[in-house]
């Protein structure tokens, strides 16, 4: 078995409608801060240019100088990125990757039919992040949901549809007997000036065990791992971490009563 197996539905075929430049309930995330960076940098050129050399600051050499500052400042601000990415992995303030890729295109007519359709199909309510992420590997699969609370509309019933993970039918006798990791992180967040206050907390269902991870990838049974962060932009802190014993954030029933009929 491997994730080729295994779907997550809606969010792998948006993905891939986004990915084949179809149409779709979300758009690719546009990175803007490389360009602001070429600008500033252009910027620069441009005023070293009008306090060294005044009249020339519109000649040729001057403009095509600040045109190639700005091209040079895009591609140079991705090879930044990754090198604050790589150095700061393992410090307490670290610089982020983007957790998301792709936006809801709210208010269109795609949308509306897309909670119409959902509400019909789960006959219940059905929710979609504001922001998502799906990472395909080939051993497992990786799926980032956003929700913007002030957007959420508390559901008539005791539960909402957010996503759906489909399973060849005819491989889940061979999932329940080798096991499977199913993991889920809860990051709630409040912002405040500009900084955001996190709370991220992790449990996993392992084969039929519920637990998490500490810090040293011991198995603790039957507990939450958490972390408390601050964050600004892509910079994070991490500022404390702990484990939370007897708490319970995910649950799985797996079995063939836990199987749709037919």
């Amino acid at each position: 078995m491997s994730s080729q197996d295994i779907a997550f539905y809606p969010f792998e075929e948006y993905v891939r409608d986004v990915l084949s430049h179809q149409r779709s309930a979300y758009a690719a995330i546009e990175r803007q801060f490389n360009e602001l960076f070429g600008l500033l940098l252009g910027a620069a050129i441009a005023l070293v240019f009008a306090r060294l050399k005044p009249t020339e600051l519109l000649s040729i050499e001057s403009i095509v100088s600040v045109f190639g500052a700005y091209a040079i400042g895009k591609e140079l601000w991705d090879d930044i990125e990754r090198a604050l990415v790589h150095v700061s992995k393992n410090w307490r303030l670290r610089y982020q990757e983007n957790d998301y890729r792709y936006r809801l295109e709210k208010h269109t007519t795609l949308t509306n039919y897309s909670y119409l359709g959902k509400r019909r199909r789960y006959r219940k309510a059905a929710w979609l992040p504001e922001r998502v992420d799906f990472i395909k590997q080939s051993n497992s699969q990786t799926l980032r949901m956003c929700f913007d609370t002030r957007e959420l509309r508390v559901p008539p019933g005791p539960a909402a549809h957010i996503h759906s993970i489909h399973v060849d039918p005819e491989l889940l006798d061979a999932l329940e007997e080798e096991g499977f990791l199913f993991g889920v992180k809860l990051s709630l967040n409040r912002r405040t000036l500009g900084v955001t206050h996190g709370l991220e907390l992790f449990q996993s269902i392992d084969g039929g065990a519920r637990g998490c991870l500490d810090e040293e990838g011991t198995w603790v049974e039957g507990a939450v791992f958490y972390r408390r962060t601050f964050s600004l932009g892509r910079l994070k802190y991490y500022h404390g971490k702990g484990i939370v014993r007897g708490a319970t954030i995910v649950n799985c029933d797996v079995g063939p009563q836990s199987r749709p009929a037919g």
